[in-house]
């Protein structure tokens, strides 16, 4: 996931009225690192817009596409401000929505698309993702376990002892 991602492709607050309008955003986060055009990915993404996205959890959206304008997988995340009927479905309302565009010729599109709707069922890295406002941390709880640090359940003396060392 970490060579998908990056934290400048991370909008912790994304304000859209539309699907349209987060089409057109996601797309100019993903092209802001120049390595594609942002008319490229986003009519990709427009392109693919009457194909319904796969709902991963309730109100996780993940929107892809393919596109001969791109020379590797490009992937933007973002939460939004405001939940969105994208519609697509009926009472399907998305408060996080990740996007992701693939070369059309390559197998990295289904590998992609796999990484992001397994990191996106968790349970726990939804809530840190709806939790957060900070781009880094968002960052962390997809691409690693690292903010994931289970806390001392007894008060017996390995856990005090676990508390005096942090």
């Amino acid at each position: 996931m970490a060579d998908l991602l990056t934290p400048a492709k991370i909008v912790p607050q994304l304000r859209a009225a539309n699907r349209y309008e987060l089409l057109r955003k996601l797309a100019s986060c993903m092209a802001a690192d120049g390595a594609t055009s942002e008319e490229v990915v986003y009519a990709a993404l427009a392109g693919a817009a009457n194909i319904p996205p796969l709902m991963v959890r309730r109100g996780v959206s993940l929107l892809h596409a393919t596109s001969h304008g791109v020379r590797s997988p490009v992937v933007a995340v973002a939460r939004l401000q405001n939940t969105l009927d994208l519609g697509w479905a009926a009472y399907c309302s998305t408060d996080v929505v990740a996007a992701l565009v693939s070369p059309t010729q390559t197998s990295d599109h289904l590998r992609a698309l796999a990484c992001l709707a397994r990191r996106l069922r968790r349970p726990d890295v939804v809530a840190h993702i709806r939790a957060s406002k900070c781009r880094e941390t968002i960052y962390l709880a997809l691409t690693s376990d690292e903010w994931c640090v289970s806390q001392p359940t007894s008060i017996g003396p390995v856990a005090s002892r676990r508390r005096r060392d942090i």
